[in-house]
């Protein structure tokens, strides 16, 4: 019998390569216990880039090859940027007049995305161009919308768009109305989806025109509001009609899925009836390319693996009170990597995680804003196949999530494992919000490491409570993160809107001294970047289209 060779006994790049299959808490623990491991440790890039990769919740992106080393230095050097949080500087970007007013205002992987929906226009930029890297202007018309009837007494209007400078994608959902005797007769809805950079359909679709399956017609219907999101080879679309002025009829939502590169059609279907259209406004978010959230007054998990069927129900996460209009807002840095490098942001070596980073939640109308860590819908005790499993709030709740108050006009924004908090600066009154101060929060596991290695930030591990003001209950939670607050404070006209992605912040700020200008403008300082969009009655990225046939 031959004897078993020990760890130990095996030589360097033999322990190297065991060692890298463990998860990065385990290879950390083997350096603590063993000397001798803890020698392969210290000299090998590659092991230390698996704990800092892993701890930081990421995950690699193919970009060619690029050193261990570099890899490595890359990362600690950003995760230690991110603790000084230095945002006293910026520089400015004029941005086109004709986007000053009513304009919604998107950041997608360092492109500026802004889309005017009372001129059909839409424009898309890099904040920090790159070479080779372009500005797209697009505008639509009836005509340049194959799918739209060349018929007498139609009407047509533009509803939504989703732009995707990453996949090269822009989806343009509209629809046509064909009126009889000023009565509507017919209307139908379309999704086109086109190349950013070109006129002819996306050369990944499978077909210029996603069409709409089993949709409910009504004579008169109103689109009250319209959401359009995607991610990698989904797209999904929301509408929410309004009948609270037909008593007889009520109101519903529907909500449709396509694998837009496989298939032009889709039978993966969603629909339920609106209690009050006023405040009951359903909202949804991708999880990845195989699960998706529906929020409403609790949080439904679906499997979307086949797309020929309707959503299979997974799981139902109870809040922890009643909470109507709740609203989700999802990393700016999650998307699907595309291969147009004339277009897309700077390569980089990895993503978030979405198994394990953070959903924003906010509830419009009981000032709370949720953080929550999507690894609990991902945990197979939670996910029952028959779609029964019922999950209270105490079950997973209090130690997944944390809770803030959403006064004085806070914003919050998340990406990755990190959030970004504005709060009212101490003394502030609610009759008169001036300042505020900036509060970054890193939730992952290797943020607690370095406070505890280095001093770095504050630790926050232990649990906070906020009240619901319409119940008067209190909310405890207690998820650990390390925080790090702005040394300035903002005005109210600063913090319009902000965004968060992997190195950058960006801060959408009125300037009301100038009329009928607008900026652009961006703080570079080593791995930091500030950017605010200044301009004049700017919408918030919150846009409802609404459509009365």
């Amino acid at each position: 019998m031959m004897p078993k060779a020990e760890l130990l006994s095996l030589p360097e790049e033999l322990q190297l390569y065991i060692l890298s299959f463990l998860p990065w808490q385990d290879i950390l623990r083997c350096a603590t216990l063993c000397k001798a491991l803890r020698q392969v440790y210290m000299t090998s890039s590659e092991l230390q880039y698996i704990t800092e990769l892993d701890g930081q919740q990421l995950i690699p992106v193919s970009s060619g090859y690029i050193p261990f080393s570099k890899r490595l230095q890359l990362l600690r050097d950003k995760a230690h940027a991110w603790s000084k949080f230095d945002i006293h500087s910026f520089e400015e970007i004029s941005v086109p007049a004709r986007f000053c007013t009513r304009t919604k205002v998107t950041i997608v992987s360092g492109h500026a995305c802004l889309w005017k929906p009372t001129w059909y226009s839409c424009k898309i930029f890099p904040i920090l161009p790159k070479p080779l890297q372009q500005t797209i202007e697009r505008d639509f018309s009836p005509d340049s919308l194959c799918s739209v009837p060349k018929q007498k007494h139609s009407e047509f209007d533009v509803l939504n768009v989703l732009i995707d400078p990453v996949q090269n994608l822009l989806a343009i959902v509209y629809v046509t109305v064909i009126r009889n005797g000023g009565m509507v007769s017919d209307e139908d809805y379309y999704i086109d989806l086109v190349a950013l950079d070109g006129d002819g359909a996306h050369p990944q679709a499978a077909g210029r025109t996603l069409l709409l399956s089993d949709f409910p017609r009504r004579q008169n219907f109103i689109t009250k509001s319209t959401k359009v999101e995607g991610l990698g080879r989904h797209i999904a679309l929301r509408l929410f009609d309004d009948e609270s002025r037909t008593p007889s009829i009520a109101s519903r939502w529907w909500l449709q899925i396509w694998d837009w590169q496989h298939s032009t059609t889709s039978n993966s279907i969603l629909s339920g009836p609106i209690i009050d259209p006023d405040l009951d406004e359903i909202d949804f978010c991708f999880l990845g390319n195989d699960r998706f959230l529906i929020l409403n007054n609790d949080l439904k998990l679906y499997s979307i693996e086949d797309m020929s069927q309707a959503p299979r129900l997974l799981a139902c996460f109870l809040l922890p009170v009643s909470i109507m209009n709740l609203r989700c807002f999802t990393p700016t840095d999650d998307m699907a990597r595309s291969s147009y490098p004339q277009i897309q942001a700077p390569q980089l070596t990895w993503i978030s995680n979405t198994e394990h980073r953070l959903l924003s939640l906010v509830t419009w109308y009981s000032d709370l804003y949720f953080v929550i860590s999507t690894r609990i819908f991902f945990e197979p005790d939670f996910v029952d196949s028959e779609g029964t499993t019922i999950i209270p709030w105490e079950l997973w709740g209090p130690s997944n999530a944390r809770a803030f108050p959403n006064q004085f006009s806070c914003k919050l924004a998340v990406s990755g494992s990190r959030a970004l908090y504005a709060f009212a600066a101490a003394g502030t009154k609610l009759d008169d919000v001036t300042e505020y101060r900036l509060h970054l929060m890193d939730f992952s596991p290797l943020a607690v490491k370095r406070y505890h290695q280095q001093g770095l930030g504050r630790m926050v591990n232990e649990p906070s409570t906020v009240e619901h003001i319409e119940t008067m209950e209190c909310i405890t939670t207690s998820m650990p993160y390390v925080e790090v607050v702005s040394g300035r404070t903002f005005s109210y006209g600063e913090l319009i809107e902000m965004w968060l992605d992997r190195d950058k912040l960006y801060l959408l700020k009125d300037r009301f001294n100038i009329v009928g200008s607008s900026h652009l403008s961006i703080k570079c300082d080593l791995l930091i970047c500030l950017s605010r969009v200044k301009r004049i009655s700017l919408k918030s990225s919150s846009f409802k289209s609404k459509h009365v046939l």
